[in-house]
């Protein structure tokens, strides 16, 4: 193993904790803004370079986006090492297009900015009518009013409740002649009896365009943001395994002496001191953190499985507590041959150290075998993987595990094995 950073324990700042925790936690995209908010507070710390990066949707709340619109600039660089982050959010987006015609009253307005924020990061809607009719002093009947005029925003289908009425929403990107819309309506609408369907004279055209409707409507957006930035390299080459850190995006923090050298000047002198420290510190124990997964799931960076793996295990190894580990993979992420993966993914499910990959893994052979006239369900699923691994779950994980798969349900799935989509 080639070592190109290094820490030794005796090297350990006396920690305080409320610093500490927060900036081990917090993303890599995130760290330059957690640092600007300590040094702003800290006459004795210069920020003397580091890239600024917006932040995409996934990395701030909806309420946020909309209480302050300020975006942080871009930098440009082909040194920097990234995947990508997003432009514009799905969230920027849709409050742009708050506007006459579609809504060309301050109430309006402000009852469709009020349904921007129960729409999920897929584009649906997860709101209250009722709550947000007594949020903005209305009634039900004008918000659904407003929900409706999202049929006509960008992406096509958003704000809608479900696929099918998302879909829906998407014909009205279409021109198309009474006969195709009535078809079109009405298989959206059944889809469950697809059946009576399958001898239509205009069946082919329909299925040219259920083919190009996006399920979920804010895809484009979904895919953006899950392109992120790795907190660590680790390369394979000459027989050994290299791990790097990002430095790219650790700002450069410079400690000033003040004029003023009474107490609370001091204070702040030792705070700045304490804060270079600290960042060494994530840096390094992020380094021996990707040491003992090298170790310990030496399998699957040379293309094989992964294999179960608890928080407590690595802890155990490198002297910390498991909490202290916990905070110290949360939102991070590493960069191998086989891709980009959050550091989570290599740790075991609590299930009898069961990995949630494994499990993943398994769900996705089944669906890839199932019988397309007859597909399975969550329940099945869920049996299936009980009965395979010996662990009692609950059926929502399957359907968490299979969204994050981007499988369809099992009925979404069979409207499209029947329309040969896929």
């Amino acid at each position: 193993m080639k070592q190109n950073y290094s820490f030794k324990q005796k090297q350990l700042p006396r920690l305080s904790m409320q610093t500490w925790l927060p900036l081990l936690q917090c993303s890599l995209s995130d760290l330059e803004k957690h640092i600007q908010v300590i040094t702003n507070e800290n006459p004795c710390l210069e920020v003397q370079s580091g890239f600024e990066v917006s932040e995409s949707s996934s990395q701030r709340s909806h309420f946020a986006y909309l209480e302050s619109q300020n975006r942080v600039s871009n930098a440009s660089s082909d040194e920097i090492e990234w995947m990508s982050v997003s432009n514009e959010s799905l969230y920027e987006k849709l409050d742009f297009q708050i506007a006459a015609p579609l809504f060309p009253t301050p109430i309006s307005q402000k009852i469709a900015r009020q349904i921007i924020l129960y729409i999920n990061d897929e584009g649906y809607f997860e709101g209250d009518v009722a709550e947000i009719a007594k949020q903005t002093d209305t009634d039900v009947y004008k918000v659904e009013q407003i929900r409706q005029r999202f049929a006509y925003l960008e992406p096509s289908g958003v704000g809608a409740v479900d696929y099918k009425e998302s879909f829906l929403f998407q014909l009205n990107d279409y021109t198309l002649d009474d006969e195709l819309s009535i078809l079109m309506s009405a298989l959206i609408i059944n889809f469950e009896k697809i059946e009576k369907f399958l001898n239509h004279p205009r069946l082919h055209d329909a299925k040219d365009i259920l083919k190009h409707l996006k399920n979920p409507p804010a895809l484009a957006y979904m895919e953006e943001e899950q392109q992120i930035l790795p907190d660590m390299f680790i390369e394979y080459k000459d027989n050994d395994f290299t791990i790097r850190i990002n430095h790219d995006f650790y700002p450069d923090l410079v400690v000033n002496q003040i004029d003023k050298y009474d107490n609370f000047a001091k204070q702040k002198f030792k705070e700045a001191r304490e804060l270079v420290k600290l960042l060494e510190l994530r840096k390094a124990t992020l380094y021996n953190v990707g040491l003992v997964l090298i170790e310990k799931q030496y399998t699957f960076f040379m293309g094989g499985e992964l294999k179960p793996l608890r928080l407590q295990d690595v802890a155990d190894e490198l002297g910390f507590n498991e909490s202290t580990i916990s905070r110290a993979i949360s939102d991070k992420y590493l960069e191998c041959e086989h891709g980009v993966f959050a550091f989570k993914d290599f740790f075991s499910n609590a299930i009898n150290n069961v990995s949630t990959s494994e499990i993943k893994n398994f769900i996705q052979r089944l669906v890839n075998s199932e019988d397309k006239n007859n597909p399975f369900s969550d329940k099945y699923l869920h049996e299936k993987v009980e009965e395979r691994f010996g662990v009692k779950m609950v059926r929502r994980s399957i359907a968490k595990y299979r969204q994050e798969l981007d499988i369809p349900s099992f009925k979404e799935r069979a409207f499209l094995y029947k329309l040969s989509i896929v």
